[in-house]
C-alpha cells in the first residue's frame, strides 16, 4: 500500500460520513426509545419535544436539573452540532454532558430520564463522543433491560477497555456481573476507569446507593482476585504485582473516605480495605495510613463498620500500639467500651481493644479523665484480651502508677481511681492471678507498688492481716489516707503483756499479727519507730536482756511482709543493738541475719548487712561468757531451745569475722553469694577457693561446730523460709557436715516426708511458699554417699514414706537422677531394680499418684546411665519363652540368673505379656544406654533374638520392633569391637543363622534391613562366621529390598555389598573356583531384580557392585546378563552405556572384549560360562540363535555412545595407557572377525557382527580409525571391507573442522579408497567407496582440491560412473555433485565426460515402462551443482539439451518430488546462466516445449518470467529484441491452439492459465523498460494484432485481438495512470471491434468481454484527462453506448455498465452532468409519472446536483426539481432533507 492509499484509508477511517446520506442516515437512527426506521424519519424539533417532557419531569424530582435548562436542553440545542464545534468548544460540552449523566445515572430506571439521556444521545451523540462515561453510567443496570439497547446504539469501534462488551453487542444480551468482576481484576484499564468515574460522581455530590454498592462489590472482588493471582511467580514477582495494586487502589481510597457525606462510599471503602489488607502483606506504615485515613471517616453512620475495618486492621499490625491521630480519633468516641464489647461477640477485635485500652492508658499520663480508667476496666473485665494482651495492660498500667506524678489534686484522685482498679483486677478471679504473674516476670518492687496505692497486693494468705480491732475489714483497701488512724490510736489499742517467753516459738503467738500489723501501719506512715519498740509489751532493759523485741523484728524480717517492712525491721535491729550499753552472745541471731542476707530484695540485704555490723559491735568476743549468758539460750524456741548445738564465744566470733564481715558488700549485690561464701568457708581450704587470702582460716573443730549449730536451727526454726535457706547451704557442704546430716539433718527430713500432706500445706501456705521447692530443698541434703539418705528416696518412691504426697515424690525422683552417678558401686543395682520394677507395675486404677510414680520410674531409667552390670541384670531378668510341643528341646539352656531365678515357664497368655513387656524395656533401656559401651550384652542379646522366635509363635505377633531393638543393639556393639579392633573380644557369643532365619522369616523391611546391616557388620568384621550363610541373603534381597526406593534401604543395600560382597569374592578367589561361575547366583539375583529397583537407584547399585567385585572380573557379566534377560526393556541400552561410562576407557574396552568372549563361547558346542549366565542348555537352536542375535544387536548399539566415545579419544591422545588401549581394540576387533566367520552361513547374525565392527571402529579417534580401516581393507571379506569404509563415512560427519590432524588422515585415505573402486568387483563395495568420496569431500573437500579432483576422476570413470549398476551411477553422481561445489573450475576437464552420460541417464530415467526416479534426481543435482558453480560452462548446446530433456522430464507424469528437482534446475538456470544464452535457449526451446503440453511451456514460461525478474534493467535492454519474439509467439498460443497441429492440444482453463503466465512475465519484463524501449514494441503489438494477418483470417485476427486486450487489462490494471495515455493506440481499434464484433458466438464474446475489461481499466485509472478529451471521449462514448442498444448486449451487460460507469466517472465535467440534468428533464417531460416511479433512486443524485460547484448544472437542476414536484403535486422538500 502506498502513502497516499495509507492516508486515504486513515482519513476513510475518522470519516464522519458527512456526504454519505446513507451512513447519515444511519448514525441519525441510533435511539434508545424508537425503532432505528423510525428514529431515521425523525427531525430534531419532534425529538426535542419528547426529551424535553421528560426533562421537565426529572426537574419536578430534583431541582439540580433545572441548571441543564440553559444549555443541554436549550432552544439552541437543537441547531448545535459538534463537528461544527472547536476542540476548546467540545470540551466543555463533555464536562456538562458528564455531570447531567452522573445526575442522572440513579433515575435511569425511569422513564423521563430515558427520555432526557436519549436527547444526549441523539443531538449531541453522546454514544460516539462520551461512550466511556455512558457505559459506565449504565452499568451498574447490566442486568436491566435497558442495557441491551444502550449497547445496540454503541459505535462498531470502542475503546479497548470494554473490548469484554462485544459478544454482548453482538447478541445484545445483558452481561452477568462475574463478567464484569472478571474484566475489572484482569483489565487495568477498565478498573481504573471504573473507579475514576465512581471519584467524578463523588465530587459531584451526584452519587446514589445503586452505584455505590455495585461499585463496593465490583472493586471487592476485583481487588480479591487480583491478589489471588499476584501470589503465583516467584517472590519478587508477587511483590511486585502487589505494588502496583496497591498504586492503583490506594489514592482512590483516600479520596473517597474524605467524602464522610457518603457513608456509602464509606462503607464501601471498609469492605476493600478489609480484604486488601487479609489477602495482602503490607507493612506497619501503610497499615497505619490506613488506619489513620479510616478513623478520620469516623462518623455517626459508619461507626460500627469502621472499628470493624480498623479491628481488621489491627490484627494485621505487627505493632500493639494505634497510630497517634487514629487514636485520637477513636477514643472521642462516645459508649466505645460498649461498642467495642458488642463487636466482639461478631468479628476479632482484641488488637484493636489493646490498641484503645494502651491508647486510654497513654491518655492518663497527660490528660487525667475517668472516662479512660472506665474503658480500661470494660476491656478487661470483658475478657476480650487473651493472657499476654492482658499481662500488656496490666504492666502499663503498673508502669503508669510508678511514673505518675501525684502531686496535683486532679494526679491524686486518678491514682486514687487507678488503685480502686488495681484492688479490683487483684480480687478479680479471673484476673488477679495475671496481675500477680506480670508483677513476678517484670520483677515489680510490689512493696513501693502498695506504698503508692495505699493497697495490698500480696495474696490473700499472706496480706490478710488482723485488723487492729481484730475484726476483718474487707473494704480497708478502699479506704484512703485521710480515714487512717492516727499513731496514737494504733499504739494505744496494742496488747501489753504476751504470754510466751519469745515470738520465735511454736505455734506463732497470738498477738504477734496485731504487733505485726501496727508496725507495718507505722513504716507506711513513715513515722517513727521508736515508738513501737518501747512499746510495754516488749518490756524494758537492753539488748542482751529484751528477748522480746528482737524476737520480733527477727519474726519480721523474716517473714512475708513488705520490703519496706522487713528493711525496717533489720534497722530497727540494728539500731536497737547499738544502742545497747553493754555487750553479749547474740549467736541466736546469726542465721537470720544469714537468712536475711540471701533475701530476694537488696534493701533487705542492705539493712542485714547494716544489723550485722551492729551485731559485731554488741557481740562479746570473751570466752569466758558463761554459756547461760547466750542471749536467750533457754527460751528462744521454747522447750525446743535446748536440742540447739550452741557455739563458743570464740566460735561465734570467727563466724562473725571469718565468714559473714569479710563478704557483706558483695552479699548485698548478690542474693546468693552468702551461700557460696558459707558453704566454701565451711568446707575448708580444700575447697574455699572463693574465699579471700585475707580470711582467716577455721580450724576444723569450729567448722564442724558450725555446721552443728546451723543444722540444728534449721531443724529447729518455726519459720521454714528460714529452714530451706540455710539446708540451701547446708546441702552444699560436703564431708565436715556428715555427722550433722546423719544424726540431725536425716531425722529431721524423714520427719518432713513423713507429715500429712495437708500438714505441708498449711506450713508452705503460710509463708507463701512452693511445696514442689520445699520438698526438693530438702531431698537436696540427700548425696550418693549416704546409704541411709538412698534408703530414705528408695521408700518415698515405692510408696513407703510420705504416701499421697505427690509432690515429694516427683522431688525424690528428681534428686536421685541428679545423684545417680554419685551412688556408691554396690547400691544402683537394687535402686534400679526397684525402678524396673515400679515401671512395670500394673495398676488398673486412675489414681494420679501412681500414674506419676510409674512415669517418673520410667524417665529415670531412661535419663540415667545404667551401669554394665545393671543392664546385664535387666536382660537375665527376663524369662525364658517356652519351647512348643513340636519343637525339638533347645540345643542349649541359659544358665541359672545371678538372683538364682528358676527357669519360668509359661503359657498363659497374661504371663507372655507381662514378659513382653519387661523384655520391651530392657531392650529399650539396652539401646539408650550406647549398647556399644557394652560388649558382654552381645551374648545376652544373641540369646534374646533366639528367644523372640518362640515369643513370636506363642504372642501370634511379629514382634517387629524387638527384633528391631535387638538387631539395633549388636549391630552398635559389633561396630564398635570391629572399630576398636578388641582381641579379647568372645565371638562365640555370634549367631549368624538366628539373624538369616530374621531376615527369612519376617515380611517386615525394617527389621530385614536392620540384620542384613549387622551381617554386613559381621562380614567385614569375621567374614569366616557368616560366608556360609551368604547366598540365602542374596536371593532374599533380589526379590524384596532392591525393589524400595528409600534412603534407608538404599543405605542397607549399600552396606551388604561392601562388607558382604568383596568377603564372598575373595573366598572364591582363595579357593580357584571360576569366579563369574561362583557369582553366577549374585549377579542372577541382582539382574532379576533391575525392573523392580527404583529409577534413581539403578546405576549406583549396579555401579558399585562392579566396582566391589572388580570391574575387570564383572563388569562384562552385569552388561550382558542385563542386555540378554531384557531385551525389548526401554532403556536398559541405554543403562548399560550409563554403566560402562561410570569406569575407565580401558575397562570398557576389556569388557566388551570379554562379553564378546561370551559370545564366543556361546558358539562352542561345549558351553562354560554362558550356559551358566544366559541358561543356554534349556533353549532351543532358535532361542539360542535369538539370544546371540539380541546381544551382538545390543553391543553394537552400546559401543555407539557419544559419552564413551568422547572418553576414548581423549585416552589415546593424551594418555599413556594408549597402547595398551589399542592392543586391547585390537583385540576386541579380532574377537568380532572372529565370531563373524563362525556365523558367516547366518546372515542376521553376520549382519549384527559386522555392526559390531563397524561401532567398535567408530569409537576409535579418527587417526587411529583410518589406521585400523587400512589394515581391514587388505581383508579378502568384502564385508568387512565395507564394514571399515562405512565406520569411516561414519567418523567423517563428526570430525571438527578445526581438527588438522584427522583431516589431513582423512584425505590421505581418498587414495586408498580409489584402489578399491578401481580393482574391486563388489559393487556394493564401491558404493560404499564412493558414498565414502561423497562424505569426504562435502566436509573437507576445500582443505585440499587437488585430492577430491583425483577422486573425482576416478569416479567419473568406467568403475564408477559408467557401470552398469543404477545404484552405483546415482552415488556417483551424487558424488561429482558434492564435487562440483568443492573443487569448482578444476571439475571443468570432467564436464565433457560427464554430462554426457548424465544426460544420457536422464533419458534412461524417463522410461515410461520403468521410470528410474532415484537416478533421475541424481542427474539433476549434478545439474544443478554445475548451473550453480559453473554457470559460464552450461551453455549452447548442454543447456538446449538439458532444456528438451526437462521438458520431456515434465509431461513424463512423474512424481512430485521429481517435479522439485527440475523446478530447481529451471530456477537455477533461469538466475545463474547468462542471460542472452538463456533467452536464446528459451526461444529455441519454445517450440518443442509447446508441441509436448502444458506443463512443458508451463515451466518454460515460469523459467522466463524467473530469468526477466532476476535480471538487472540493463541486461532485459540488451535483449529485447529476443524477448520480443518470444512473447509475440507466447501471446500467438491462443490462434495456433485454435488451428494448425496443436488443435486440441490444450484446454480453455490451460490456455487461460498460460496467458495469465505470460501476461505476468510480460508486466515484469514492462516494469524494467522505458517509454522509448517500450512504446515501439506496444504498438508493433497492436499492429501485429490487428493488420499482420491476412484479411480473410478474420479468426485468427480475433483470436489475436482476443490475447491483446486480455493483456491490456493486466496491463492497464497493474500500471494504471502511468499508461492511459498508450490507450491511443487502441482507440480506433476498440472501437471497431465494439461497432463490427457480435457477442453472439464464443469467440466474439470473449474478444468484447476483454476488449470491455482493458477499456473500464484503463477509465478507472484516468488521472491526466486522458478521456476528457473530446476527439477521445467521443470516439470511444459511441460505440460504448451502442452496446446497450445491441440485442445481444444481455451477455456482456455485466462488462458494459462498468466499463461505461468508469467513463462517465473520467469524463465527470460540469458539460456532461448539464448534459445529463437536461436528458433527465426531457425523460421527465415525455414520460412523467412513469419515469418518476425511479424517483426514489434518483433522490440522492439530485441531492448532490442542488450543491452542484456549476451554477448552470444546479439551476437547471432546480428547473428539473420544479418539474417532478408539478406532475407529483407535492414538494420534494421533505424527501431531499
Amino acid at each position: 500500500m502506498t502513502s497516499l492509499q495509507k492516508q486515504l484509508a486513515a482519513i476513510a477511517a475518522s470519516s464522519t460520513h458527512q456526504l454519505d446520506l446513507k451512513a447519515q442516515k444511519a448514525a441519525h437512527g441510533k435511539s434508545l426509545l424508537f425503532e432505528s426506521k423510525i428514529a431515521a424519519s425523525q427531525n430534531f424539533n419532534s425529538i426535542y419535544q419528547i426529551c424535553y417532557e421528560g426533562f421537565q419531569e426529572l426537574c419536578a424530582l430534583d431541582s439540580r436539573f433545572v441548571a441543564f435548562s440553559r444549555n443541554l436542553f436549550s432552544e439552541q440545542s437543537k441547531s448545535e452540532e459538534r463537528t461544527q464545534m472547536t476542540a476548546k468548544e467540545n470540551q466543555e460540552l463533555d464536562s456538562v454532558i458528564e455531570s447531567f449523566l452522573s445526575l442522572v445515572g440513579p433515575r435511569l430506571l425511569l422513564k423521563p430520564a430515558v427520555k432526557a439521556v436519549e436527547w444526549l444521545i441523539r443531538r449531541f451523540r453522546i454514544h460516539e463522543y462520551n461512550t466511556e462515561f455512558l457505559i459506565l453510567t449504565f452499568l451498574p443496570y447490566h442486568s436491566n433491560l435497558i442495557f441491551p439497547t444502550m449497547l445496540s446504539i454503541l459505535p462498531a469501534k470502542m475503546s479497548p477497555t470494554f473490548r469484554f462488551l462485544h459478544p454482548y453487542i453482538s447478541s445484545l444480551a445483558n452481561p452477568p456481573r462475574q463478567t464484569i468482576v472478571y474484566t475489572a481484576t484482569n483489565t487495568p484499564a477498565f478498573f481504573s476507569a471504573l473507579e475514576q468515574y465512581v471519584l467524578k460522581v463523588l465530587r459531584a455530590g451526584h452519587q446514589s446507593s445503586s452505584l455505590l454498592s455495585f461499585w463496593a462489590s465490583v472493586t471487592t472482588q476485583a481487588v480479591d482476585g487480583m491478589l489471588d493471582s499476584a501470589r503465583s511467580g516467584r517472590r519478587g514477582i508477587q511483590q511486585q504485582r502487589e505494588e502496583e495494586l496497591l498504586l492503583r487502589i490506594l489514592p482512590v481510597l483516600n479520596e473517597c473516605l474524605t467524602f464522610v457525606d457518603a457513608p456509602e462510599a464509606i462503607l464501601g471503602c471498609y469492605m476493600i480495605t478489609t480484604v486488601l489488607v487479609t489477602k495482602s502483606n503490607l507493612e506497619d506504615k501503610v497499615l497505619n495510613a490506613l488506619m489513620e485515613a479510616i478513623a478520620a471517616s469516623l462518623s455517626r453512620e459508619t461507626t460500627d463498620g469502621c472499628l470493624v475495618c480498623l479491628a481488621v486492621i489491627a490484627e494485621e499490625r505487627k505493632g500493639a500500639k494505634l497510630p497517634k491521630s487514629a487514636a485520637k480519633r477513636i477514643m472521642k468516641l462516645d459508649g466505645l467500651a460498649d461498642k467495642i464489647v458488642s463487636l466482639a461477640q461478631d468479628c476479632r477485635i482484641e488488637r484493636l481493644a489493646l490498641g484503645c485500652a494502651l491508647a486510654a492508658i497513654e491518655r492518663l499520663e497527660t490528660l487525667y479523665q475517668s472516662q479512660d480508667i472506665a474503658l480500661i476496666d470494660k476491656i478487661l473485665e470483658s475478657d476480650i484480651l487473651d493472657d499476654p494482651q492482658t499481662s500488656v495492660v496490666i504492666k502499663s498500667l503498673l508502669l503508669l502508677i510508678e511514673h505518675m506524678d501525684g502531686a496535683s489534686v486532679a494526679g491524686s484522685e486518678i491514682r486514687n481511681q487507678l488503685s480502686g482498679l488495681i484492688v479490683r483486677l487483684n480480687e478479680s478471679p479471673t484476673i488477679g492471678g495475671k496481675l500477680q504473674r506480670v508483677i513476678q516476670e517484670h520483677d515489680i518492687d510490689v512493696d513501693t507498688l502498695e506504698m503508692r496505692l495505699n493497697a495490698t497486693l500480696r495474696p490473700t494468705n499472706a496480706a490478710a492481716l488482723p485488723s487492729i480491732g481484730g475484726e476483718q475489714d474487707e473494704e480497708m483497701v478502699d479506704v484512703e489516707i485521710s480515714s487512717t488512724p492516727s499513731l496514737d490510736v494504733i499504739l494505744s489499742v496494742l496488747p501489753t503483756h504476751i504470754d510466751e517467753p519469745s515470738f520465735l516459738t511454736a505455734p506463732k503467738p497470738p498477738i504477734f499479727e496485731e504487733l505485726a500489723q501496727a508496725f507495718t501501719k507505722i513504716v507506711s506512715l513513715n513515722a517513727n519507730p521508736d515508738r513501737f519498740a518501747s512499746l510495754e509489751v516488749f518490756g524494758k532493759g537492753d539488748a542482751s536482756d529484751n528477748i522480746l523485741l528482737l524476737s520480733f523484728l527477727t519474726r519480721v524480717w523474716n517473714g512475708t511482709f513488705p520490703v519496706l517492712v522487713r528493711s525496717a525491721a533489720l534497722q530497727l535491729a540494728a539500731k536497737y543493738l547499738r544502742s545497747s550499753k553493754t555487750t553479749g552472745d547474740l549467736q541466736a541471731l546469726f542465721p537470720y541475719a544469714i537468712s536475711a542476707l540471701s533475701d530476694p530484695s537488696v534493701t533487705v540485704r542492705r539493712s542485714a548487712a547494716e544489723f550485722i555490723l551492729a551485731l559485731k559491735q554488741s557481740f562479746a568476743t570473751t570466752d569466758k561468757t558463761p554459756k547461760d549468758k547466750v542471749w536467750d539460750v533457754s527460751s528462744l524456741y521454747g522447750q525446743e531451745t535446748s536440742r540447739i548445738h550452741w557455739l563458743s564465744a570464740d566460735e561465734g566470733a570467727k563466724l562473725l569475722s571469718s565468714i559473714l564481715m569479710p563478704t557483706l558488700e558483695e552479699c548485698v549485690l548478690d542474693a546468693d553469694h552468702i551461700t557460696q561464701v558459707v558453704q566454701t568457708s565451711l568446707d575448708g581450704p580444700a575447697r574455699s577457693k572463693l574465699l579471700k587470702a585475707a580470711h582467716a582460716e577455721l580450724k576444723s573443730s569450729h567448722r564442724t561446730s558450725i555446721v552443728s549449730f546451723l543444722s540444728s536451727h534449721a531443724v529447729i526454726t518455726p519459720l521454714l523460709s528460714v529452714r530451706l535457706r540455710l539446708l540451701s547451704i547446708l546441702s552444699l557442704v560436703g564431708k565436715i557436715a556428715s555427722g550433722s546430716r546423719i544424726n540431725v539433718l536425716l531425722p529431721a527430713l524423714r520427719h518432713w516426708c513423713s507429715l500429712p500432706e495437708a500438714d505441708v500445706i498449711t506450713r508452705c501456705t503460710a509463708e507463701n511458699i512452693d511445696i514442689a521447692k520445699s520438698d526438693k530443698q530438702h531431698l537436696a541434703l540427700i548425696s550418693g554417699r549416704d546409704s541411709e539418705g538412698i534408703d530414705l528416696l528408695k521408700g518415698i518412691i515405692a510408696g513407703d514414706v510420705g504416701p499421697g504426697r505427690l509432690e515429694i515424690q516427683k522431688a525424690a525422683f528428681e534428686q536421685l537422677r541428679a545423684i545417680w552417678s554419685s551412688i556408691k558401686a554396690e547400691m544402683p543395682q537394687s535402686v534400679a531394680a526397684l525402678l524396673l520394677d515400679l515401671a512395670l507395675t500394673e495398676t488398673d486404677s486412675v489414681d494420679a499418684l501412681e500414674q506419676s510414680r510409674q512415669a517418673d520410674a520410667l524417665e529415670t531409667l531412661r535419663t540415667v546411665k545404667l551401669p554394665t552390670f545393671v543392664l546385664e541384670s535387666f536382660i537375665e531378668s527376663i524369662p525364658n519363652a517356652i519351647h512348643m510341643p513340636d519343637k525339638p528341646p533347645a540345643s542349649k539352656r541359659r544358665r541359672t540368673s545371678r538372683s538364682e531365678m528358676a527357669r519360668v515357664e509359661f503359657q498363659d497368655p497374661k504371663d507372655i505379656a507381662i514378659a513382653l513387656r519387661r523384655l520391651t524395656l530392657v531392650l529399650e533401656l539396652v539401646e539408650i544406654s550406647n549398647p556399644e559401651d557394652h560388649p558382654e550384652l552381645m551374648r545376652g542379646l544373641f540369646h534374646i533374638l533366639d528367644e523372640l522366635q518362640q515369643f513370636k509363635m506363642q504372642s501370634g505377633s511379629s514382634l517387629v520392633y524387638l527384633q528391631s531393638l535387638v538387631i539395633g543393639s549388636l549391630l552398635s556393639i559389633i561396630d564398635k569391637l570391629k572399630e576398636t579392633k578388641e582381641p579379647n573380644a568372645d565371638t562365640s557369643a555370634i549367631r549368624a543363622d538366628l539373624l538369616v532365619d530374621c531376615i527369612r522369616h519376617t515380611t517386615n523391611p525394617q527389621v530385614q534391613n536392620a540384620a542384613l546391616l549387622l551381617i554386613s557388620s559381621l562380614a567385614s568384621w569375621m567374614p569366616e562366621l557368616v560366608l556360609h550363610n551368604l547366598m540365602p541373603i542374596f536371593t532374599f534381597m533380589g526379590s524384596t529390598l532392591l525393589r524400595q526406593s528409600d534412603d534407608y534401604s538404599a543405605h542397607v543395600i549399600d552396606q551388604t555389598i561392601t562388607r558382604v560382597v568383596p568377603q564372598l569374592a575373595d573366598s572364591l578367589r582363595k579357593r580357584n573356583k571360576d569366579f563369574i561361575i561362583g557369582m553366577a547366583d549374585l549377579l542372577l539375583s541382582f539382574t532379576a531384580a533391575f525392573e523392580h529397583i527404583p529409577l534413581h537407584r539403578r546405576l549406583g547399585l549396579f555401579g558399585q557392585l562392579a566396582k566391589t567385585l572388580g570391574p575387570e572380573d564383572s563388569l562384562f557379566a552385569i552388561i550382558s546378563l542385563l542386555v540378554d534377560r531384557y531385551p525389548s526393556v526401554t532403556g536398559v541400552q541405554q543403562f548399560v552405556s550409563d554403566l560402562l561410562g561410570m569406569f575407565d576407557p580401558m575397562v570398557a574396552v576389556q569388557a566388551s572384549k570379554r562379553y564378546l568372549d561370551l559370545i564366543d563361547d556361546s558358539l562352542r558346542p561345549k558351553r562354560t560360562v554362558s550356559d551358566v549366565l544366559f541358561g543356554l542348555n534349556e533353549k532351543d537352536a532358535n532361542q539360542v540363535e535369538s539370544s546371540l542375535l539380541n546381544l551382538l544387536s545390543s553391543l553394537a548399539e552400546i559401543l555407539d555412545g557419544q559419552r564413551l566415545h568422547a572418553r576414548l579419544s581423549r585416552v589415546l591422545r593424551h594418555d599413556s595407557e594408549a597402547e595398551k588401549l589399542r592392543v586391547a581394540f585390537t583385540e576386541a576387533m579380532e574377537k568380532t572377525i572372529q565370531i563373524s566367520q563362525q556365523v558367516k552361513g547366518r546372515e542376521v547374525l553376520y549382519n549384527a557382527c559386522s555392526r559390531v565392527l563397524s561401532s567398535l571402529l567408530n569409537l576409535l579417534p579418527t587417526v587411529d580409525l583410518i589406521k585400523s580401516a587400512e589394515i581391514l581393507l587388505d581383508n579378502p571379506n568384502d564385508e568387512v571391507r565395507r564394514t571399515a569404509l562405512k565406520s569411516v563415512e561414519v567418523k567423517v560427519q563428526s570430525i571438527r573442522q578445526g581438527d588438522d590432524i584427522s583431516t589431513k588422515a582423512i584425505l590421505a585415505f581418498l587414495s586408498r579408497i580409489g584402489t578399491i573402486i578401481q580393482h574391486s568387483p563388489d559393487v556394493a563395495l564401491k558404493h560404499t567407496a564412493v558414498a565414502c568420496i561423497d562424505q569426504i569431500s562435502e566436509r573437507f573437500g576445500k582443505k585440499d582440491p587437488s585430492a577430491i579432483a583425483a577422486a573425482a576422476q576416478i569416479v567419473s570413470g568406467v568403475q564408477s560412473l559408467g557401470s552398469g549398476d543404477d545404484r552405483l551411477r546415482i552415488i556417483s553422481l551424487l558424488c561429482l555433485a558434492s564435487t562440483v561445489d568443492v573443487i569448482q573450475d578444476e571439475f571443468i576437464p570432467l564436464l565433457p565426460t560427464v554430462l554426457p552420460k548424465a544426460f544420457t541417464y536422464l533419458m534412461q530415467s524417463l522410461d515410461s515402462r520403468a521410470p528410474k526416479k532415484n537416478l533421475h534426481n541424481a542427474v539433476y543435482a549434478l545439474l544443478c551443482s554445475v548451473v550453480e558453480r559453473l554457470p559460464f560452462m552450461f551453455s549452447g548446446q548442454y543447456l538446449d539439451g538439458a532444456l528438451e530433456l526437462s521438458y520431456r522430464s515434465a509431461v513424463a507424469d512423474l512424481d512430485s518430488d521429481l517435479d522439485e528437482s527440475r523446478n530447481q534446475f529451471f530456477q537455477l538456470a533461469a538466475k545463474q546462466i547468462d542471460a542472452k544464452e538463456c533467452f536464446s535457449a528459451i526461444e529455441g526451446a519454445w517450440p518443442g516445449a509447446v508441441s509436448m503440453g502444458y506443463q512443458a511451456i508451463h515451466e518454460l514460461v515460469k523459467m522466463l518470467d524467473l530469468a526477466i525478474s532476476s535480471r538487472a534493467k540493463s541486461a532485459i535492454l540488451k535483449n529485447t529484441q529476443v524477448l520480443y519474439s518470444i512473447f509475440l509467439e507466447a501471446f500467438d498460443l491462443r490462434r495456433k491452439c485454435a488451428t494448425g497441429d496443436l488443435e486440441g492440444k490444450y484446454g480453455d482453463s490451460e490456455l487461460e492459465q498460460l496467458e495469465s503466465l505470460v501476461n505476468e512475465a510480460a508486466i515484469s519484463m514492462t516494469l524494467k523498460l522505458n517509454d522509448a524501449t517500450f512504446r515501439p514494441f506496444f504498438a508493433r503489438l497492436v499492429e501485429w494484432a490487428s493488420k499482420s494477418l491476412p484479411k480473410r483470417d478474420s479468426e485468427g485476427k480475433m483470436l489475436r485481438s482476443t490475447t491483446l486486450y486480455l493483456f491490456l487489462g493486466t496491463f492497464f490494471d497493474r500500471l494504471k495512470s502511468i499508461v492511459t495515455s498508450y490507450s491511443s493506440y487502441i482507440l480506433e481499434h476498440a472501437a471497431e471491434i465494439l461497432d463490427n464484433v457480435s457477442p453472439t458466438d464464443e469467440q466474439g464474446l470473449k474478444l468484447s468481454k476483454a476488449v470491455l475489461h482493458a477499456l473500464s481499466k484503463s477509465f478507472e485509472h484516468d488521472q491526466d484527462d486522458f478521456w476528457q478529451a473530446p476527439s477521445h471521449f467521443s470516439a470511444i462514448s459511441g460505440p460504448l453506448l451502442k452496446q446497450l442498444t445491441n440485442p445481444s448486449s444481455v451477455a456482456i451487460a455485466e462488462d458494459i455498465i462498468p466499463a461505461i460507469t468508469e467513463l462517465a466517472a473520467s469524463a465527470g465535467s460540469a458539460d456532461h452532468r448539464l448534459a445529463a440534468v437536461k436528458c433527465e428533464q426531457s425523460l421527465t417531460e415525455r414520460l412523467g409519472e412513469e419515469w418518476l416511479g425511479l424517483l426514489a433512486e434518483m433522490l440522492p443524485f439530485i441531492s448532490e446536483l442542488q450543491e452542484d460547484d456549476d451554477e448552470v448544472v444546479e439551476r437547471e437542476t432546480q428547473r428539473w426539481i420544479s418539474m417532478i414536484e408539478e406532475i407529483l403535486g407535492e414538494s420534494l422538500d421533505p424527501m431531499l432533507q
